[in-house]
């Protein structure tokens, strides 16, 4: 099993993968408030969807910047941003996502298998 060549790489990855799991739950909030704000017709709660719509587009930013420095220590693929690369056949998916499938076993498990090489990797450091 492979593991991480240091502790800020392992910071790093935790970081995406929260960043990945808020985007979702996020998206998911943000359709139930602005369909219940519109059927409502409250303008605060509106601007206050908007607040949010931008507080996860700030969010998307900063996975955007550390997502593509999250490789897979055997096959180098980025694995926390998209990658237009084939899957392994043996990859398996989270509500259709790959990357949300490795962000939960990041958080989870404390270690994740590449969808692209299917190698497993610990989220550990190896100093």
């Amino acid at each position: 099993m492979h593991k991480l060549p240091n502790k800020s790489m392992v910071m790093r990855y935790r970081l995406v993968a929260i960043l990945i799991c808020l985007k979702w739950l996020l998206i998911v909030s943000l359709i139930g408030f602005f369909a219940h704000s519109f059927f409502v017709k409250d303008r605060e709660l509106i601007i206050i969807g908007i607040k949010l719509t931008a507080v996860a587009s700030i969010l998307f930013l900063v996975r955007m910047l550390y997502a593509p420095t999250c490789k897979c220590p055997l096959c180098r693929v980025p694995l926390l941003s998209g990658q237009s690369c084939s899957k392994s056949m043996k990859a398996k998916t989270f509500l259709g996502s790959y990357r949300l499938r490795v962000a939960l076993d990041i958080l989870f498990l404390n270690k994740f298998r590449c969808p692209y090489c299917n190698e497993p990797t610990e989220i550990i450091s190896r100093r």
